[in-house]
């Protein structure tokens, strides 16, 4: 079950983990994850690190993954560095892709957590 940024939250700082992050919100900074799911209408403004990253929302950035798919309402300015790449029909892409050589990809994971919560509402299940 992957973490979620719900719409109503925004994060300004870095976000690391080893697990799955799904981001319905705002994002300013590095998300260094393991699989990441940008939803239609989230945003991020920084770099995203993942070992798969499926985007819907909005990036201006850098995206390094070993698998990237940008959605038909994926809107991306910046470079995709990727091991495999698909873009759907409608999906915008401003910038290079460039492919990792090798090992590249498996080395994707890195820096500790730091989280800077604005607007956050806190509760269990």
């Amino acid at each position: 079950m992957p973490s979620i940024i719900s719409a109503d939250m925004t994060i300004r700082g870095d976000l690391t983990g080893a697990g799955d992050l799904q981001i319905e919100g705002k994002v300013y900074g590095r998300i260094d994850v393991g699989h990441l799911v940008l939803a239609e209408g989230g945003v991020v403004e920084g770099e995203i690190v993942a070992k798969a990253a499926r985007l819907s929302g909005a990036l201006t950035g850098t995206i390094h993954a070993g698998s990237v798919t940008l959605t038909a309402t994926a809107k991306v300015q910046g470079d995709i560095h990727h091991d495999v790449l698909a873009i759907e029909a409608g999906a915008q892409l401003e910038g290079q892709c460039r492919r990792m050589t090798g090992g590249q990809s498996g080395k994707l994971l890195s820096a500790p957590v730091q989280r800077q919560v604005e607007n956050a509402s806190t509760y269990q299940s």
